[in-house]
């Protein structure tokens, strides 16, 4: 009996995978590169996601002036002793920043005022409420007390 007509013969020939063992090492190649690449993204999506968190930890000013300092430290190549100098700039610029901040932030405040008054003008009554609750929230997360604004 020959090959051809044997039963068993060809019907482990039908049921057989078909392609070379080749194109089936490609396969598992590309599959197993394409799902490291999609666990590297995740890993550094994650990390960035918790820098970030950490950074923002802190009142505005800080996180800002570290956001500052770290996008210079990268692309410059900055040395320790350039950092703290560079850190000293930073502190100056914020300090000059809130003396600035100081002399308009009550008609700043006052403009804000108005200005929400005119958008609830607007609003149905269920969307001010609504309003009301986002300014609520806007104000126990706005960063803290800031210069020129009284304390509530």
């Amino acid at each position: 009996m020959t090959s051809e007509t044997d039963p068993v013969t060809s019907e482990a020939r039908a049921t057989a995978p078909r392609g070379s063992p080749r194109a089936k090492a490609a396969l598992v190649l590309a599959a197993v590169f394409a799902l490291g690449a999609f666990a590297g993204g995740a890993v550094g999506r994650v990390t960035a996601l918790r820098e970030l968190g950490r950074a923002m930890e802190g009142p505005p000013a800080e996180a800002r002036a570290h956001f500052r300092l770290e996008a210079l430290r990268r692309h410059l190549d900055l040395d320790d002793a350039q950092l703290a100098k560079i850190r000293t700039v930073i502190a100056w610029g914020d300090a000059e920043r809130d003396t600035l901040m100081a002399t308009c932030g009550p008609g700043l405040d006052d403009l804000r005022k108005r200005t929400d008054a005119r958008v609830r003008d607007v609003l149905t009554e269920d969307q001010r409420k609504r309003f009301d609750e986002l300014e609520q929230r806007r104000r126990r997360h706005g960063g803290g007390p800031r210069p020129g604004r009284p304390q509530k």
